[in-house]
Formats: C-alpha cells, structure tokens, sequence
C-alpha cells in the first residue's frame, strides 16, 4: 500500500506541477509578437481547448473528454467500476459479483476463462482507451467503500510529440464490507501507447495489462431469519454468522496487446485506401479458490473432501494461456466503403496447478490450435443508411469449429428519427470455467471431454425517437445447449433451446429546471424457463432538479432515484468456481419486489463531478427483504461519494 500512495502522490504532484508552469506563463507570458523587424521574431502562444483532448477505443472514432454535467455520469460514476449497473443487482460490497437481471451475451467468438463473479471489474481489449491530447492530462476517479474502503483510479496520459503519445492508469480497490469475511480487493495496472508517422502511413497502438480481483467468500448469512425479522442484535450486520469463513477467491489477468497498419498506395495527402494489418495478443489467466478453515460444514465438507484435515489441501486453481494473432488486409473508400478480410490463429493451453481427483480423468493439459478467417465491413450507402458486419469462423482439434456473424444496420429517414437493427448468430463452446473444475471438494468436480457448442441467435434493434429523446428497444434470443449450473454445482446444457423475449421503453422528460429519466424493460423466458430464471420486470425512474450556482461556476443535480425488479426464483453464487447455480429442491428462495430508493447531489466545478448520494435511504422504513441473491442481502443504508476530475494541464 505505501508504494501505491508514493505512486498515486507522485502522479498528484506532477499534475500539480503542470499546471503551475501553466498558471506561472500566464503570470509572467514570454515576450511574443514583439516588433523587431522581422515577422519570424514573432512567437504564437497555443491555448487548448477541450477539442484538444481526445481518447478512442479500437474499434471506435476518436472523442473528446465529455465534461458536460449529465444524468448519465450519476449512473455510471456512483459506481466502482464506473458502469451503469441497470439490468443487474450488485452484490452489498464494492468489488464484488453482480447478479444479473437482464440477459445479454456478446456475439464474438472469444474463448476465454471467465467466472460470472469476477467480470464486473476486469477491462477487455474493447474497453481500453487510447489518447491523443496536446498538453498533459491526469484523471481521477473515487469512490468510497465500506470500513475506510476506498477504489481510486489515477491515469496520466501525455503526447512526446504530436505523434506518439503514452499513458499510466492504476486502479485499486480495497474494502472490508459490513458482514463477516467479505473483504474485496482488487489491483489493474495498465499502459497504452499509440503512434503514427507524419503521413500517416504507419500506425501503432497497443497496451499492456496485469489485473488481479481477490474476494474472501462467506456464501451468504446462514440464518436468513435473523436478517429479515430486523432484530436489533443484528443490526451490526457483523454479528451475523456465515456459511463459510476463512474461504477466498482470487482472479488474474495479463494481458500484451499490439496492433499495426501499414498504408501499401496513396491516393492523396495522407490517405491509404489499400493497407496491411496485424493484431497480436498474449494472454494469462489464473483462477484460484482456497479455504484456511477446517471448521466450515456448508458444503458437507468431512465426507466430500480430499485431506479434509490437510489445510495446505484446501485450494484449486487453474490456468489459461492464450496467443492470438490476426493479419489482414483493408481497403478503405473514404467515408462510404471499409473492408478487411485476414487469416486468424489462436494456441489455448488450459491446465491444472496440480491432480487432485484421481476418479476423473483429468488430462494434465488441454491444447488447442485454431485457425480461420475474420473480417468486417461498413457500407454508407447514402446518407441516413449504414451496415456494419462482423464475421469469424476457426476451427481446431480440441474444440472444433467455431463462428460468428454479427450485423448492425442504421436506418435515418428523417433527422433524429433513426433505427438501430441488429442480428447475430454465435457458435462455440461456453466459457472453460463451466466445462472444467478439479478441487478437494470431491462433488464439486467435473470434467466435460466433447463439449457441443453453445447456439446464439440474437435479433432486434432500438428506435429512436426525437420527442422526448425515446429509446424503444426489442430483443429476442434463442439459445440451443445453453450451458447451465444446475442445482448440484455440475453444468449442464440445455436439450431445447431456451427463448427469450425483451421490451425495454426509455425516455427523459423536461420542464424549466425539473427531469424525469426512467427505464423500463419487460423479459420473458417463454421456453426452459427453469433454467434460467429472470425476473419479467426491471424498472429505474430517476427525478431530479438541474440548475446552476455560484453565479454560473458551478452546476448541480438534486434527485430521487428509484430501482425496481418483479419477484424471481434467483440463481444462488456458488464460490467454489465463482458461478451462479440453480435452488435445490430443497431451497425455496424468492428475491425482488422490493423498491432501493437513492437521492444524491451530483454537482459540477470547472472540470470536477462529485457525487453525495444516499444510498438505499428507505432500507430501514420498507422491511429487512432485500437480497442481490437468495443468501446475500443488499447493502443497507450508506453514503456514497464519487469524484470524477480531469485535470488538463
């Protein structure tokens, strides 16, 4: 912890300096445009803009730092991971798993090893930013956590020249959480670079990426009661016993990520319409859970383990490696025409630290090596009609074949009035977290040997609609050996297929100074619905008032925020493998139908956001029944600080 504060100090001070250099030329300006003669004597003095500071993602056009104060920095910087969590409920503790509400995959082809319950906290190659920004800059992102806990982001990004820029971003998170054994932490380090050369000609962009998300794991209060009949002695949450102690999970991730593009014929200053690409990524994964107790009887621990009396025994751990590379040829036609077609490679190596069940046949390494072909395409056909599409199929030994379509088509008839339609098809195995798992609980183990694919179609699309800035989405999915945890912790996949249907409605009103944001979204299983239970109703309806003060330096948001999900049979967290299973027989818990009401003051000054919010207000006035998940309840009561500031120097 004491090289983080030097590390996050040093960044503070450099920005800090910057700026007085800045602010100490503005004082005492260097003799420009003084009359000697001679035009050349004179010296132009640059002052940047916001324009002036931009990031991009991969597959996205370059944007400049949005610092306009919005109901949409509320919802995502009162986060710690600073996302918008409508659609899923999280866990009472920053840092830890969310249960999702709302069903949503990814039509890519990416396999990967993946637990539910460390996903909301690890970037992917297509969240990382890269920048281009004319002077220093520094942001900060806070939010506080439970018992001194804190998440911090500091990132620092500068350009040496105008064609080669850098960028550091830590980010740690450490809090304890109100109940026994629910510690979370968590560490991401990450550096990006990108470069061209002064025609353009020759790009570069990559980044490198060591992440860890550690969790202790209690598996839930054990006395259900005891929290909902809202006695006293229990109100220091504390006090409550768990189903497991001295249990943790620990997640790690590194990543080295590079891209190139070379231009191979001019047809102009500085444009290539003919180039060469190549993508290469190396990744590590390690998933470990372990118990220091040989005290815990959750799971039946004396009959179901190996050395059930050896604590240096008590852990399981496996490992992913992965090396891709991608080279493909684009031809880009202005702004109307962009198509790339290459060959792809990937090598998987999967592997246990160590046997522990001699009676499944665990091989001592699972090796893959798949090749195929990828590619996309943009078509402006004319203004107001645009088609993206994805595609990707490999195939290889081990895992077979595997592919993905996906297809974006942008309809504007008229001006602010467009529709967004999608289509995907996915084909692959599930994450390798669901197909394999060896640890000294003997009936927590299995091993899937030929695993058939999971089938994904998805079709849909979002209308919007100038008046009242109207989102209407529609969504339906249709999933064929759906790969599930049933209610013994063991995957399952689906004989028939599982189909879903959503309608979501979002909108924002406006009178004088007063807003009303609300969103709402209906789901239906409408097949298998056992096996995958989702509630049929999420709902968010934000009121607020909007204004400024300080005599226009500063602005501020008061509001009310409501969130809402209809009664369902939830999955249970299982810690063990970090996934979500199904009730047993006999678990009869119904989670939702409960209202969390926030309010929170969001104010702007200059170029910092913070937010005061209380968190969960009515948690004591509406009843003791508000779980994330059967066995997990949701935070009580809290105050919530969140600061996002940009310091551009």
């Amino acid at each position: 912890m004491t090289r983080i504060k030097i590390f996050l100090i040093c960044l503070f001070v450099g920005s800090f300096l910057f700026a007085q250099v800045k602010e100490n030329d503005k004082k005492n300006p260097p003799e420009t445009n003084i009359k000697s003669g001679s035009a050349n004597d004179s010296v132009k003095i640059y002052n940047p803009t916001i324009q002036s500071y931009k990031y991009w993602k991969e597959e996205s056009p370059k944007t400049i730092f949005d610092t306009v104060l919005t109901i949409d920095k509320y919802y995502k910087n009162r986060m710690y991971n600073f996302k918008d969590y409508f659609g899923s409920m999280p866990f009472s503790n920053i840092g830890e798993a969310a249960n999702q509400l709302l069903y949503s995959t990814k039509i890519n082809s990416s396999i990967d090893l993946m637990p539910a319950g460390k996903s909301s906290n690890i970037l992917g190659v297509e969240d990382i930013r890269y920048f281009d920004v004319q002077t220093p800059m520094t942001e900060f992102q806070y939010n506080n956590g439970y018992k001194q806990g804190h998440s911090l982001s500091s990132l620092f990004t500068h350009n040496i020249n105008s064609r080669i820029n850098y960028s550091i971003q830590y980010k740690g998170l450490r809090s304890e959480g109100k109940y026994m054994d629910q510690l979370a932490s968590s560490n991401t380090l990450l550096f990006t670079t990108n470069y061209h050369t002064k025609n353009r000609r020759y790009q570069l962009w990559g980044h490198y990426m060591v992440a860890n998300v550690n969790n202790e794991e209690n598996a839930g209060i054990m006395y259900p009661e005891n929290f909902e009949n809202g006695d006293s002695r229990f109100k220091n949450r504390n006090r409550m016993e768990m189903n497991l102690s001295g249990a943790n999970s620990k997640y790690e991730k590194r990543r080295f990520y590079i891209g190139q593009q070379l231009g191979l014929f001019s047809s102009g200053e500085n444009l290539y319409p003919v180039s060469l690409r190549n993508i290469l990524s190396y990744e590590t994964t390690h998933y470990t859970y372990g118990e220091t107790s040989t005290l815990n009887t959750f799971f039946d621990t004396q009959d179901n383990m190996f050395d059930g009396t050896n604590i240096k025994g008590h852990y399981n751990s496996k490992k992913l490696r992965k090396f891709t590379n991608f080279t493909s040829a684009t031809f880009n036609w202005t702004d109307k025409l962009l198509f790339e077609a290459g060959l792809k490679y990937e090598h998987l190596e999967f592997k246990f630290d160590r046997p522990v069940d001699s009676s499944i046949n665990y091989p001592q390494h699972i090796e893959d090596n798949r090749i195929g072909a990828a590619g996309n395409l943009t078509f402006n056909w004319k203004k107001g009609v645009i088609l993206k599409s994805k595609a990707e199929a490999l195939t290889g030994d081990t895992f077979k074949n595997s592919y993905f379509i996906d297809n974006h088509l942008v309809i504007q008839p008229i001006k602010n009035y467009y529709l967004d339609a999608n289509l995907g098809i996915k084909s692959q195995i599930p994450s390798l977290n669901l197909l394999y798992n060896q640890s000294f609980y003997k009936k927590f183990n299995y091993f899937t040997e030929n695993p058939s694919n999971e089938r994904t179609l998805q079709a849909g699309g979002t209308l919007h609609l100038k008046p009242f800035n109207t989102r209407i989405r529609a969504q339906f999915y249709d999933l064929n050996k759906y790969t599930y945890i049933d209610e013994n912790a063991q995957p399952q996949q689906s004989g028939a297929s599982v189909n879903i249907v959503q309608i979501g409605l979002q909108n924002s009103f406006q009178f004088k100074k007063f807003h009303l944001e609300t969103h709402l979204a209906y789901q239906k299983v409408t097949n298998n619905s056992q096996i995958l239970p989702l509630p049929e109703f999420v709902g968010r309806a934000t009121f607020y008032y909007q204004s400024k003060a300080f005599k226009n330096h500063a602005e501020y948001q008061l509001g009310l925020n409501a969130y809402y999900f209809s009664k369902f049979k939830s999955r249970i967290f299982f810690p063990v493998t970090n996934e979500f299973r199904l009730q047993s027989s006999t678990e009869n818990y119904n989670i939702g139908e409960y209202p969390v009401f926030d309010i929170f003051l969001q104010f702007k000054v200059k170029r910092m956001m913070i937010i005061l919010e209380g968190q969960h207000f009515n948690s004591s006035l509406t009843g003791y029944d508000f779980y994330s998940t059967p066995l997990n309840p949701y935070t009580d009561f809290r105050l919530n600080v969140g600061v996002l500031w940009y310091i551009f120097t």
